[in-house]
């Protein structure tokens, strides 16, 4: 009986039972779908969270990178602040404790992105290539939630190395040329032409690129351009409206001098002025063993006309009969009171002032050549009336030049070109050389601060004058231009090719220009030089360049920086046409790009650029801990 009862329950509830099932089923899959879903929606929205924060950070990081690059513009010291850390062991640091950039703790501070509560920024600075190369690396981590990413980069100051050829004033120093007013003995006016104070009388000429220059790099200038005939090979900056230049004195471009002035990269484009510095007695700082936060490396100071010869082997020999004092010591305001010798570095004294000392060049360091000092106090300066035992080139002196007397003989004709009768103790003026009016007071002063130099040069050197730096034969790289290698010369008033001149017609202040009525007395044809040159109150030029014969051609690898364009060429037509001095050639140092020569001379003010930038492994995690990577 009980069996037959299941048996019909069985019968009775087969299809009720199959649906039931059913439905749990299709029930646990759409439980299991919609779980899915949930979870699904759920981790895309993580993700999207952390994919927003992980972009913010990087944004982060470019608002720190912008607020260091601003600091720098605004105080180009400001490279000299941060905290020491793992990123910049080797480096020279002052704390800045307003800035919360700098913190490196965890739990420390982070600078907030302006305009945002929720993104941060630390950075970190490493200077210790900035007093030689002028670059400082930067590492930027940004912060968004706990997301952090890193940047490192590099950065370089808009320097006069970015330039093939770069001039403040487009008119020659007329405390060199003499030149004067148009029709008047008033001496010129320099002035940019694109300011209210240029005026086409009072101005003084500019130098005008004519056919036959080739120029191979980047050119900028303060002034505006002169050019005629002239190729420009790559990017041309002045700060008259773009595509614009002059064609003489007061004439904007003329057709026939646009169309064969040739320009490889664009035209003429705007752009704002870069500041020389008023003096290079900074760079005397180097030499300074008393602070070791500025100058970690210490240089070599010599005083008074001074004679360097690069040789094989990046070795020099230094001739300067006036140093007693190779290092110095003084005062934070920068009064020298002290100095040392080095002679391991720089040479002895002994030498310096006999036949000569040789010496390795400088490695990543720098010379600087200073004018006898007139303060009492300074360890160089010497007694009025008082010289060295008379030396030329190292050899006693005897007979003509008498050493140091300050006159010269004036007369004109042949006169003019007597023997001079006063020397600077290297040999200079030579026999019959015609210095004119400027004389002592402006050529081969016996206490000025003038370097003579020539050579093949090894090594990475800075050279730096207070007065002339005469470039007395050819400089080049003897390991060649891909090399290490790497010079700069700084003349404060001028860097100036050595062309000196005797002249049979004329009068006490100037030699007749006529052809054949002077003669190079040391010519030297062809010449070249590679290196970065400055001269931060003078020019860039060629001695007596209207003077003597043609010489070829003058060579340069590196750059030019001058706040005055200097001549290296006069052209003169007559009966017959000739021309004195060189033609140009002139190609950058692409090196110069990211580099520099060793504490070379720096704008008064400039901006920083990013040379080169990649992420880095995060240097910092949310919580400001430090990765260690």
């Amino acid at each position: 009986m009980l069996i037959r009862m299941i048996r019909a329950l069985r019968e009775r509830d087969d299809e009720r039972g199959v649906a039931l099932a059913a439905v749990i089923g299709l029930g646990a899959v759409l439980m299991i779908v919609l779980s899915l879903v949930v979870a699904t929606a759920t981790s895309g929205a993580t993700k999207a969270a952390n994919d927003d924060d992980y972009n913010k950070a990087m944004a982060a990081a470019y608002a720190g990178l912008s607020d260091y690059q601003g600091r720098l513009a605004a105080d180009n010291s400001y490279v000299k602040y941060g905290v020491r850390s793992a990123f910049s062991t080797t480096s020279a640091l002052t704390a800045d404790p307003l800035n919360k950039a700098f913190g490196t703790t965890v739990g420390g501070p982070w600078a907030p992105v302006v305009g945002s509560t929720d993104q941060f920024y630390r950075y970190e600075v490493d200077n210790s290539d900035f007093a030689t190369t002028g670059k400082v690396r930067l590492r930027v981590t940004g912060k968004a939630d706990k997301a952090t990413r890193t940047l490192v980069v590099d950065l370089r100051g808009d320097g006069f190395v970015n330039y093939l050829y770069f001039t403040n004033y487009e008119s020659q120093d007329p405390s060199l040329t003499g030149e004067t007013v148009t029709g008047g003995s008033t001496r010129c006016v320099s002035a940019h032409r694109n300011d209210l104070t240029w005026d086409a009388v009072t101005s003084c000429n500019p130098v005008q690129f004519a056919a036959g220059d080739t120029l191979d790099g980047p050119v900028r200038t303060n002034d505006v351009i002169t050019a005629c005939g002239a190729t420009f090979k790559s990017t041309v900056k002045d700060t008259g409206p773009a595509d614009f230049f002059y064609t003489s004195r007061d004439t904007a471009i003329s057709s026939s001098c646009r169309a064969a002035t040739k320009f490889d990269i664009g035209t003429i484009s705007n752009a704002g002025t870069l500041p020389m510095p008023s003096t290079n007695a900074n760079m005397k700082q180097e030499a300074r063993t008393d602070l070791p936060d500025k100058v970690a490396k210490p240089g070599c100071v010599y005083t008074g006309p001074t004679s360097i010869t690069f040789l094989a082997g990046g070795k020099m020999r230094v001739v300067s009969p006036w140093t007693k004092n190779t290092q110095l010591t003084g005062t934070t305001s920068g009064l020298i009171t002290g100095g040392s010798t080095n002679d391991a570095l720089c040479g002895s004294v002994s030498a310096l002032g006999g036949s000569g000392a040789v010496i390795p060049t400088l490695p990543a360091n720098l010379v600087y050549v200073q004018t006898v000092p007139s303060v009492t106090s300074d360890p160089n300066s010497w007694p009025a009336n008082t010289t060295p035992s008379g030396t030329v080139n190292g050899t006693v002196a005897s007979g003509s030049p008498v050493y140091c007397q300050q006159n010269v003989k004036s007369g004109s004709g042949s006169s003019a070109s007597t023997v001079s009768d006063y020397g600077n103790g290297l040999g200079y003026p030579k026999n019959n050389e015609f210095t004119g009016s400027l004389g002592d007071s402006g050529y081969y002063g016996c206490r000025n601060g003038d370097v003579f130099v020539s050579g093949s040069f090894g090594g990475q050197m800075t050279l730096a004058a207070e007065n002339f730096v005469y470039v007395t034969g050819s400089i080049v790289y003897q390991n060649g231009r891909s090399s290490d290698d790497m010079l700069g010369l700084v003349g404060q008033r001028a860097v100036s090719i050595s062309n000196p001149i005797s002249c049979s017609s004329g009068t006490s202040s100037a030699c007749s220009t006529s052809n054949g009525s002077s003669t190079n007395l040391a010519a030297t044809a062809n010449i070249e030089i590679d290196a970065a040159i400055a001269s931060n109150l003078g020019t860039f030029n060629v001695q007596n360049s209207a003077f003597g014969a043609n010489l070829g051609t003058l060579t340069i690898y590196g750059s030019i920086a001058q706040q005055f364009r200097g001549s290296v060429r006069t052209t003169y037509s007559g009966n017959s046409s000739w021309s004195t001095g060189y033609a140009k050639a002139y190609s950058y140092d692409t090196r110069l790009k990211t580099s520099a020569p060793p504490k070379f001379l720096q704008p008064a003010s400039t901006t920083y650029g990013v040379t080169t930038e990649t992420e880095s492994a995060t240097a910092f995690r949310y919580d400001g801990s430090p990765t260690g990577k």
